[in-house]
């Protein structure tokens, strides 16, 4: 990767919306990009003492259209973290913090010098750790998660990959206990819930993506089960489950594809098979229309959500931004894995092509504010 920063050069596409809303019903039927299609859908409005960390010379200033104007104050990237090689060539990743001046901070690998590398951070809720993964080659064997001071010091193992990490981490409302999925090649992917402070590790048992419920007590996760399919009672269909991590005992959400509630746990946005997503209360009842789209991300607020609703040329995601009636604010703008900043002003995205880089964009207008050769963005609370 280019580790220069730089100004984008690019605007977003233009916006393609479909004219009518397809009418959704809820039937029995994932941070995740569904693949291309041949007939990819588009949304439509519903009617309803630290070591001395690395670092490398300051980012440009933000850059925008001068038709945008954003409504944060100091670098647009301050405080995003994301993953990229220590220097142009190298194959070791790290993770690295955009400083208040654009400057970006090497994070892992600083109080650890034999780390394997670093991939897929993610903060504590009170911004003061950083949660990571292995990278998936060049680890030496080393298959822990581990977390790290925000300012690099204190790196540390945490828990031990039985395979392979399968993402994404999700660390509780009070930051003291993380649940993450793990890939083994003979069971499955499995949930895992690690004590932060004291590295104790439970197997939750079989299911992806974990990740907690506001009241962080309970977490949500996706699961296969038997269902009938065009005739074949023992066909896998996809389910989402709620489960007291006390109690230990999952509780069957609906038969749907994904589920992903707002930032109070009051609303819920339900993902179906064929990438039409419905809103709901919290517990699943009052469901109505929304848009077609899929990896929906709510702002902080639970105001708004950014949906990837279409593919373009090059087979890459394209985003939309509607308000909680699925009223379209913007769309047009290639990227993925969208992040929201703390204060629902600007969103972090992964461009995957011609070169991987993170993209700052701003959440009123969808314009591109500053980006750089990276790849996993995530901002800090």
């Amino acid at each position: 990767m280019n580790p220069g920063d730089r100004a984008p050069a690019r605007k977003a596409t233009p916006p393609v919306l479909l004219s009518a809303l397809v009418a959704v019903m809820i039937t029995a039927c994932g941070i995740s990009t569904a693949p291309a299609q041949e007939s990819a859908p588009t949304p439509a409005p519903s009617q309803s003492a630290s070591p001395s960390p690395s670092t490398t010379p300051e980012a440009p200033a933000p850059s925008a259209s001068p038709d945008a104007t954003p409504s944060f104050e100091g670098h647009a990237a301050a405080g995003l973290a994301l993953v990229r090689f220590v220097e142009e060539g190298s194959s070791v990743s790290h993770v690295f913090v955009v400083e208040p001046d654009g400057s970006l901070r090497q994070v892992t690998g600083v109080s650890a010098p034999d780390s394997p590398g670093a991939t897929y951070p993610v903060w504590s809720p009170d911004g003061t750790q950083l949660m990571f993964a292995p990278p998936k080659i060049g680890a030496s064997g080393n298959w822990n998660v581990s977390v790290v001071n925000a300012d690099g010091s204190g790196e540390r193992p945490l828990a031990p990959l039985q395979d392979e990490y399968s993402g994404p981490f999700s660390w509780s409302p009070d930051g003291t206990r993380i649940v993450f999925g793990d890939l083994h090649e003979v069971e499955g992917t499995m949930m895992w819930l690690v004590d932060v402070a004291s590295g104790e590790v439970r197997r939750l048992g079989p299911g992806s993506r974990p990740r907690w419920l506001p009241d962080g007590r309970r977490i949500a996760y996706n699961h296969h089960v038997e269902g009938d399919v065009l005739g074949d009672p023992a066909a896998l269909v996809p389910a989402v489950f709620i489960m007291d991590v006390e109690v230990g005992e999952p509780v069957e959400f609906g038969r749907v594809s994904d589920a992903v509630w707002s930032p109070d746990g009051n609303t819920v946005l339900i993902q179906e098979a064929d990438d039409r997503l419905v809103i709901a209360d919290g517990d699943g009842a009052n469901a109505r229309d929304f848009v077609q789209g899929w990896a929906p991300a709510w702002s902080p607020d639970g105001s708004r959500v950014v949906v990837a609703y279409d593919h373009n040329q090059d087979g890459l995601p394209v985003l939309a931004a509607v308000d909680r009636e699925g009223r379209e604010l913007w769309s047009g703008v290639v990227g993925e894995s969208p992040t929201w900043s703390p204060d629902g002003t600007r969103l972090a995205v992964e461009i995957r092509y011609p070169e991987l880089m993170v993209q700052v964009i701003d959440a009123a207008t969808g314009e591109a504010l500053w980006e750089t050769a990276a790849s996993q963005p995530a901002w800090r609370p």
